[in-house]
């Protein structure tokens, strides 16, 4: 079975993929109050968000760290670790504000989606990372 050619952008691509989720997650979840889409959306539609941004996020720094030459299990354990950390991170923040909380519902919702955003994991089994042009002349892109 030939593994599915998925294109590796450049290094600092990927990591601004990485920090652009990490951006938009903190200015919705601190700076920003935002009504859900039709005046309500439902009772878990803020859950619905977390889980979301969150498993983009994890899928986002797993191909930002393709080309990282640890281990798979120690790699996968450093994103998710991260990515688990900055939610918590967020909630904790969220609890010092006044328009805001620390929701232990939320958090849940976070780790859901970290889960399931390491499905990239799993995923890249089945993957052949393939060096745009470009960058394969340049070995600094890793």
């Amino acid at each position: 079975m030939r593994n599915l050619p998925v294109p590796l952008l450049p290094r600092l691509v990927r990591w601004l993929g990485v920090l652009s989720a990490a951006a938009v997650i903190f200015y919705f979840s601190v700076l920003d109050t935002v009504a859900a889409p039709g005046g309500g959306g439902g009772p878990l539609w803020d859950k619905q968000l977390h889980f979301l941004a969150y498993a983009g996020l994890t899928a986002a720094t797993a191909y930002a760290t393709a080309t990282w030459e640890r281990p798979g299990r120690r790699r996968a354990a450093a994103v998710l670790l991260g990515v688990l950390l900055y939610g918590l991170g967020i909630e904790l923040v969220q609890g010092t504000l006044t328009d805001r909380y620390f929701s232990p519902a939320d958090l849940l919702a976070n780790v859901i989606g970290v889960a399931l955003g390491s499905l990239w994991f799993a995923a890249e089994r089945y993957l052949a990372y393939r060096r745009l042009p470009a960058q394969s002349r340049n070995s600094s892109a890793r």
